[in-house]
């Protein structure tokens, strides 16, 4: 049965809900209160000069190819990603940094000249990182999110030491050169987190960022939200900017519609992505 659905702003998690929602049929309208869309990942453009005023790495490619793909899509298809090397450089002081290149072995000897022995133990840490993120990455972020419970498969309970540690106490374990320490511990950050408090299950962003790389579409990150706003025009979403939602209107615990630039409009689902 096909629904009238409005969602509430237009970033990431806004378009690719709106792309799945067409998909299975629903008319879906995004209203979003800006002139142009993506949320936090918007675009600014002033004097000459254009910025990203969101994101600006892009990592874990994988996952933006299976999200176009499941609209029979690819990445390519929308913008040229661009792998960085250097990916990126870590700086300690005035002249005193440390290059994170394109590939694990350039990265290995790096970490070499600044202790001896740790691009062994280097190896070892993203080889455990890598089966992290492929429990992760490939299984659970794509599960609802409605239980704890989903987190418990039998593969995870193979690890389930790793969430009664931190990222902190296991590179700990390995390293004890600080710089190389604050660079393994970097990652995490992406997450919200802090490593001294984030389970060492989640060393997958390692994984992320030194096993796969860092990457930049050509024309910066606001190419992904038009890519995404692109694939969702062409499922048949409607896109409304300048709207600002005011109200959720709710009857009987229930969502009806919203209110916007003061006019109620009906809905069968409100879903905000604000």
């Amino acid at each position: 049965m096909s629904r009238n659905i409005a969602i509430i702003g237009s970033g990431f998690s806004a378009l690719a809900a709106a792309c799945y929602l067409a998909k299975a049929n629903n008319k879906v309208t995004i209203f979003e209160k800006n002139e142009c869309v993506g949320g936090r990942a918007r675009q600014l453009k002033k004097e000459g000069f254009t910025f990203d005023i969101g994101p600006t790495w892009y990592w874990m490619p994988d996952v933006f190819e299976r999200f176009f793909a499941d609209f029979g899509k690819h990445p390519s298809q929308y913008y040229k990603l661009i792998k960085l090397n250097p990916a990126y450089q870590v700086y300690f002081g005035e002249n005193d940094s440390i290059t994170i290149e394109d590939t694990l072995e350039k990265i290995c000897i790096a970490f070499e000249n600044e202790e001896k022995g740790s691009s062994a133990k280097l190896k070892k840490f993203i080889a455990k990182a890598q089966s992290n993120y492929d429990i992760a990455i490939k299984d659970l972020v794509y599960r609802p999110g409605i239980s704890p419970l989903e987190l418990v498969t039998p593969v995870t309970m193979q690890k389930i030491g790793q969430f009664f540690s931190t990222i902190s106490k296991d590179v700990r374990k390995e390293f004890t050169n600080v710089r190389l320490i604050a660079i393994l511990e970097f990652p995490v950050l992406f997450l919200g987190a802090k490593a001294s408090n984030t389970p060492a299950f989640y060393s997958f962003m390692n994984y992320a960022d030194f096993g796969l790389g860092t990457f930049h579409p050509k024309d910066g990150m606001y190419s992904v939200i038009l890519a995404m706003k692109s694939l969702a025009e062409e499922l048949g979403v409607t896109i409304k900017t300048n709207q600002n939602v005011e109200k959720i209107l709710v009857e009987d615990k229930a969502a009806q519609g919203i209110v916007v630039n003061g006019e109620k409009i009906h809905a069968d689902i409100v879903l905000s992505g604000a």
